[in-house]
């Protein structure tokens, strides 16, 4: 085998697999169902691929219900505007976004907003 075809071999096995690595946005989510969560921040997980804000919400029964709530690249995030320190442990924000398939309390983030309406993270107006 020459090296020109190693190279192409190990070209196409590593281009491949991280297109398996990558997820898209309608395997993992229902743009059909819409989710509007008030709650207090518990956590900002900053990592790539993506970063995560953890909320604890108040259900109709009154029960805490722990979400988690996927958001943009941290490098896309930081272009727009919002960075580690844009949300704290104990803020109370509203959370918009699309609802997990898998049923879970999981959801993909559209927009974020603080307690009094201001807007810290839009992610559909791009």
């Amino acid at each position: 085998m020459n090296q020109r075809t190693i190279i192409l071999a190990l070209c196409g096995a590593f281009g491949v697999g991280s297109l398996w690595a990558h997820h898209s946005l309608a395997a993992e989510y229902d743009q059909k169902k819409p989710v509007s969560l008030t709650g207090t921040v518990t956590k900002l997980d900053w990592r790539n691929p993506h970063a995560w804000v953890y909320l604890d919400v108040k259900n109709s029964a009154g029960e805490t219900e722990k979400w988690q709530c996927e958001l943009g690249s941290p490098n896309a995030m930081t272009r727009a505007g919002f960075n580690p320190e844009s949300v704290k442990e104990g803020d109370e924000v509203t959370l918009n976004g699309i609802l997990a398939k898998d049923a879970s309390k999981t959801c993909s983030t559209r927009d974020l907003k603080s307690k009094d309406g201001r807007t810290i993270l839009s992610q559909t107006e791009r």
